[in-house]
């Protein structure tokens, strides 16, 4: 999730999928103000949770 302008990236989470990330793109860009991405990206992850993105493909 981007905020701000110009656009500073605030929030991101894992998806199990590009379909289910765009699903919930929808709903969210329906509800708020904020812009939403979705890409796919090299991170570390621990129990389920981004620590780092170490790269974007």
């Amino acid at each position: 999730m981007y905020l701000n302008d110009p656009p500073v990236l605030k929030e991101h989470l894992l998806m199990s999928s590009y379909s289910e990330c765009l699903k919930k793109k929808r709903i969210a860009t329906r509800n708020s103000n904020a812009q939403y991405q979705c890409m796919k990206v090299k991170a570390v992850v621990k129990d389920g949770k981004i620590i780092s993105i170490s790269n974007l493909d």
